[in-house]
């Protein structure tokens, strides 16, 4: 990325090494370097930013500190500062909460994965461009998700302006990728989500199979002081993200989304290790599995404390449990509310379709981008199907 730009953004398919681009120029950045030309102050402060603590840790801090090697001389795990060579500082946060971001004055920020951001963080980061009364630079790598505030800004509105720039790439575009890897991608996606995905292009779904969703209505840091019962929904992945979401019921038998696991490449026993962990801090009553994989579902169980069981997946039933939770009730309130850090689950909301059968009838889901609509379905319509556990009101910090 070696635009000129103050406002760039990467938008390049999975896989097509973005997430490297982007620390190469917060690199390039923090020793004062915009493209090829020295233009920034130094030593200065700027900001790194991913949809969750662990995106950030997992993909975008490894990825910089990989790229940075010996520059780094400090780095300081538990708040999130990595300082150079030259006396720069990089500050890195999640944008889990877009008002903590507001503060210090700062020469740059690259907002990764940020296509899974809220609108008000662009707004929020641009504000604090401004150290040493200068303007500062902003770059954004991200693959896209539907026609979302990340289109409207970079392609809608200001596509034509000399302050935005945008780079698009494939997936098969990194030469330094296994081809194997982008053609099991492509045997695995189809349709709008492979254009998306592989492609990098802005989709606007058509035939969603949930147009009752909102985020201004289904989506709320707010929760309960206390659950009746906390349950799990899995769907298995390896190549194809697997999934596991945690979900708690009020007293009222409302469902509330509270944590979301979504990871590629984890193999069974790990993501058996991750259930266990998650039974203990939430006390999740049971594990509803794709049924598909009877083994994995047996490691499950071998953790102790770990109830796991192979879910309903009768598709269109479950589908109409989840629908049936989120239209709003005599109280104006929905059924099922959602975390605003579930990013996954919230982007598959937006693009989750209906197929065509050959008589041009949309008659079920489209086999891609449905992992965590999977998950979620077997917990929901768990609910329906399965009499509730006689358990103890469940308390959290």
């Amino acid at each position: 990325m070696q635009a000129l730009a103050h406002y760039a953004a990467f938008i390049a398919g999975i896989g097509s090494g973005k997430t490297i681009a982007g620390s190469v120029r917060a690199w390039r950045a923090a020793y004062g370097y915009i493209g090829h030309e020295k233009i920034l102050q130094t030593p200065n402060l700027g900001i790194v930013t991913a949809p969750t603590y662990p995106m950030l840790r997992d993909a975008t801090l490894r990825a910089f500190l990989d790229v940075t090697g010996s520059t780094v001389i400090r780095h300081n795990k538990s708040e999130g500062i990595v300082e150079l060579a030259n006396g720069s500082e990089i500050l890195f946060r999640s944008t889990e909460y877009p008002e903590r971001l507001r503060g210090p004055s700062i020469s740059w920020w690259w907002g990764d994965e940020a296509a899974l951001y809220e609108a008000r963080v662009w707004d929020i980061m641009i504000g604090r461009l401004r150290q040493f009364g200068k303007r500062g630079y902003a770059w954004i790598t991200s693959t896209p998700k539907g026609r979302n505030w990340l289109y409207k800004t970079f392609v809608q509105d200001n596509q034509d302006k000399p302050d935005y720039f945008v780079q698009k790439a494939s997936s098969r575009d990194n030469p330094f990728l296994d081809r194997s890897i982008v053609q099991s991608w492509e045997q695995a996606y189809v349709g709008d989500f492979a254009r998306q995905e592989l492609e990098a292009e802005f989709i606007a779904f058509e035939g969603l199979i949930y147009p009752e969703f909102s985020r201004e209505l289904h989506v709320s840091h707010a929760k309960p002081t206390a659950f009746s019962r906390i349950i799990a929904g899995v769907d298995w992945g390896l190549v194809n993200p697997g999934v596991l979401l945690v979900i708690g019921l009020d007293s009222d038998q409302r469902a509330y989304l509270i944590h979301e696991e979504y990871q590629r490449q984890r193999q069974i026993h790990d993501w058996a290790n991750v259930a266990k962990q998650l039974r203990d801090t939430w006390n999740i009553s049971e594990f509803y599995c794709d049924p598909s994989e009877p083994e994995h579902i047996k490691i499950f169980n071998s953790k102790p404390g770990v109830r796991a069981s192979g879910a309903d997946n009768s598709v269109i039933p479950g589908i109409q449990a989840v629908k049936s939770r989120l239209v709003r009730q005599a109280d104006l309130k929905p059924r099922l509310f959602i975390s605003p850090n579930a990013v996954n689950t919230l982007a598959e909301f937006e693009s989750y379709q209906w197929s065509e059968n050959r008589h041009g009838m949309k008659d079920e889901p489209l086999k891609s981008g449905d992992h965590a609509m999977d998950a979620l379905r077997y917990a929901l319509y768990a609910l329906e199907v399965r009499k509730p556990f006689d358990v103890s009101v469940q308390r959290y910090a």
